[in-house]
């Protein structure tokens, strides 16, 4: 087999078919061109910070997505608690009449008031009440990656609005 330049010719030409085939399965495999540092150094090393910004940016995704769903649930509080106070707006003016009964106006009117706390007091998603405090809530919007590499964070500000704080209708009295 030595001296045999053909059988020498073919089991080069299959070293050289399984080695491709060892590469192609690797890359079916992992689905990279480039599975590990030996295979190219540099662009393993771009893949890995890229898959790094990948899973960043799902996080990000999520972080958003938790931020807009506290967002509506405070939005759809704070037109529940519009909508009462203008059913309280409503009452006020009806007890102005002379014949109305002042006392079951009132009655209404704390009932409403009531209504109002609970409403401000149940408006939380995932434990985050935007409408009862007053600190500010970060919400994570983007990761941005300087020249140098150096990676920084930025949120989305969310300022709270205190709707239990000493509000303006809890001293609704007719009578």
């Amino acid at each position: 087999i030595l001296t045999n330049n053909s059988a020498m010719v073919a089991l080069q030409t299959m070293k050289n078919i399984n080695t491709s085939l060892n590469r192609t399965q690797q890359e079916i495999s992992t689905g990279k061109s480039v599975a590990t540092a030996k295979d190219n150094s540099a662009v393993w090393a771009i893949s890995k910070v890229m898959e790094s910004d990948v899973k960043g940016f799902k996080g990000i995704s999520d972080s958003l997505s938790l931020g807009s769903s506290t967002i509506a649930v405070a939005r759809e509080a704070s037109e529940t608690v519009t909508d009462l106070l203008n059913e309280i707006k409503g009452k006020i003016v009806a007890a102005q009449e002379e014949n109305v009964d002042r006392a079951k106006m009132q009655t209404d009117i704390s009932a409403l008031r009531d209504q109002i706390a609970s409403v401000v007091g149940a408006a939380q998603f995932n434990g985050l009440n935007l409408i009862q405090g007053t600190d500010d809530v970060n919400i994570l919007s983007s990761l941005d990656r300087a020249p140098n590499g150096n990676v920084t964070a930025s949120n989305i500000t969310v300022a709270r609005q205190d709707l239990t704080k000493d509000p303006p209708f809890s001293r609704l009295d007719l009578v």
